[in-house]
């Protein structure tokens, strides 16, 4: 850097790193990446807000850590740490402010900041209800924002059409093949798992179409087990009485809150992932499965076709007999699986953390330099 050369400050605000569900782990594998490649951006000078369960997740080693002292070491990804984020983000001093979410400093309404945009889920009903928030939170956030990250060219549509958020300052940056760091090259090691299963991973919600699934896979009537792996949301008590009411029952399996090295296990080790949901912003699951080699079976909407193209076995939203019948071929032809493992290989392929995390910061290089004097 030549004498004079003027750094932009960046605080990454990441309260919600170190967290169990999507966002929080979007944000903690984000950011070990921005924290690699950041000197490549020698115009930029990052720190990361975070508790100590985020600056634990991320182990960064470049990027200066923050770390908000108080009793709880995890903050969820609600609306109970709003005030909080915003109250810290009110006392620190940076040009610019990321978040991970859609959100921003309401209350320095003056600084200039970047949001993420991941889905608009409650705009559909498949969120909890304490995102009501959300419904005056994202007007505010997306029209306030200097630029706008989306996960995908759905997510950007989804913004543009529901909350009217200017196109020309979303910039559509792919998220990286997943968001757990089990190690894709350890093959499958002793476990109960050794009859063959078909896997669906997730949150265990309405969105997910679960009760869809285990009525499918009652249909199909296969040699094989079906286990549902996976975060307790709203939509479970609909979920257990399709079970109870499925002739299959027998053979369906839940299990919550499966640690990193079991959820490893059970994708190197499952026939299919078969991924009913009827919305997604992204779908990560789809490209962990492919990562892998475990071939994909998923809803034909579209963030699974953009995502996921021709690397999964695309179904009809709501078509039991085709999910049936693509369960049974699965099940049946390892030919069919040997196809779809390379086509999911040669899919996922296209997708890094690295990718991403150039592609955040060449949004937050063009918005910091947006305030330079000219």
């Amino acid at each position: 850097m030549g004498e004079g050369f003027d750094r932009r400050r960046v605080c990454l605000v990441g309260l919600i790193a170190g967290g169990h569900s999507g966002v929080p782990r979007y944000a903690a594998r984000l950011t070990q990446e921005l924290d690699r490649v950041a000197g490549d951006y020698p115009q930029l000078s990052l720190s990361l807000l975070t508790t100590a369960a985020g600056a634990e997740a991320v182990g960064a080693r470049s990027i200066a850590v923050d770390v908000v002292a108080g009793k709880s070491r995890r903050v969820n990804a609600g609306p109970g740490r709003l005030l909080l984020e915003h109250a810290l983000v009110r006392r620190r001093t940076a040009d610019l402010f990321h978040y991970f979410d859609v959100t921003g400093p309401v209350l320095a309404p003056r600084r200039r900041f970047v949001a993420t945009v991941h889905d608009t889920a409650f705009v559909h009903g498949y969120a909890p209800r304490s995102s009501a928030y959300k419904r005056r939170l994202y007007p505010w956030a997306l029209a306030r924002a200097s630029a706008l990250v989306a996960v995908s060219q759905f997510a950007k549509d989804e913004a543009v059409r529901y909350f009217g958020a200017e196109p020309a300052k979303i910039e559509v940056v792919h998220s990286g093949p997943g968001l757990f760091s089990g190690d894709a090259g350890t093959a499958p090691g002793p476990g109960r798992d050794e009859s063959p299963f078909l896997l669906y991973v997730g949150n265990l919600g309405g969105n997910k179409n679960l009760p869809f699934l285990v009525r499918s896979f009652s249909r199909a009537d296969v040699p094989a087990r079906l286990v549902l792996a996976g975060r307790a949301r709203g939509g479970l008590d609909a979920l257990r009485q399709a079970i109870d009411a499925a002739p299959s029952r027998d053979r369906i399996e839940l299990r919550s809150e499966v640690p990193d090295g079991e959820l490893e296990r059970l994708y190197r080790s499952a026939v299919a992932l078969v991924l009913p949901s009827v919305y997604e912003g992204f779908g990560f699951t789809a490209l962990e499965a492919m990562t892998r080699g475990c071939p994909v079976l998923a809803s034909d909407i579209p963030a699974l076709r953009e995502v996921s193209g021709s690397g999964a076995l695309l179904l009809p939203l709501g078509d039991e007999a085709a999910w049936a019948e693509a369960m049974r071929r699965v099940v049946g032809d390892e030919g069919v699986r040997a196809d779809l493992r390379a086509r999911g290989a040669a899919t996922v392929a296209r997708y890094s953390w690295e990718t991403t995390a150039r592609g955040v910061l060449d949004v937050l290089a063009r918005a910091a330099d947006a305030q330079r004097p000219r």
